[in-house]
């Protein structure tokens, strides 16, 4: 098995695991401790409001995430392409998550 493969599986299973979380997180109004560790959850000042600025950056890596797997090799520069595309799309996911947890919960 190729290690770009795994490397694939694991970031799949890492959106659809970061998707359910988002979905459970706006369905029962309670923060995640995956998403935000358990001390700081206590800290936060609006958990609604932050659950609701935090799940379309959640929804969005996970979507990219899925959409941005191998399914057919078109060639090296599409790799490249594919990989600038995903590490964009971390770079707006941590950025986007960093600012909700100053702004909500520090």
């Amino acid at each position: 098995m190729k290690t770009i493969l795994l490397m694939d599986i694991v970031i799949a299973v890492f959106g659809i695991y970061l998707g359910a979380i988002a979905f459970q997180m706006k369905r029962t109004g309670k923060i995640n401790s995956v998403v935000v560790a358990e001390d700081e959850i206590k800290k936060c000042k609006d958990p609604k409001a932050y659950i609701d600025s935090s799940f379309p950056y959640m929804i969005f890596f996970a979507i990219v995430s899925l959409i941005d797997r191998k399914i057919i090799q078109v060639g090296r520069v599409w790799t490249y392409a594919e990989l600038v595309a995903f590490l964009i799309a971390l770079a707006i996911f941590a950025h986007g998550m960093r600012e909700n947890r100053n702004k909500y919960i520090l």
